[in-house]
């Protein structure tokens, strides 16, 4: 049974309007986005109908949160920080320098291989900046040497 299932299966005896309902989206979510790398339509209609929510409501909560993805990414996520303490010590700098080294826009895709690079809002790493999360690990301080050495290792890593 997938966790999508037992969630489904966890709702089924709850009232339409129950708050459980709601927090059950992200989990979800999440499970569903861990198979593909992003959450596409026929995945919000999925949750939607799991959750009881509508699939508007599946959607604000998916453009809200800044760990679920709508479009495809990359086998690995890079989130540079681009909060204050970060872009004074020279994150815009390193988020320029990963779309000219990958050469695909902030969140594209240059190529199956290529990592995805994301500006993401305080990650809480001020200690480190500028800071970035890579696939979920904490890394910093970063310069442009280090993003670069660091991106092309995840580009070749299987």
């Amino acid at each position: 049974m997938t966790d999508i299932d037992t969630l489904q299966k966890d709702l089924a005896n709850l009232p339409p309007d129950h708050p459980d309902r709601r927090e059950a989206a992200v989990p979800a979510m999440l499970s569903l986005q861990s198979e593909t790398g992003y959450l596409d339509d026929a995945a919000i209609e999925k949750i939607a109908e799991v959750t009881g929510l509508s699939s508007t409501e599946i959607e604000e909560l998916a453009t809200f949160y800044s760990l679920i993805y709508r479009c495809p990414t990359g086998r690995h996520i890079v989130q540079i920080c681009d909060s204050v303490c970060c872009s004074m010590r020279g994150a815009d700098q390193l988020l320029t320098a990963a779309e000219n080294y990958l050469g695909a826009p902030l969140g594209g895709l240059a190529s199956e291989c290529a990592p995805t690079v994301l500006p993401s809002i305080c990650l809480g790493l001020c200690d480190k900046a500028p800071a970035a999360l890579v696939d979920g690990e904490a890394a910093g301080p970063l310069n442009r040497t280090l993003l670069e050495t660091l991106l092309k290792r995840l580009q070749t890593e299987e």
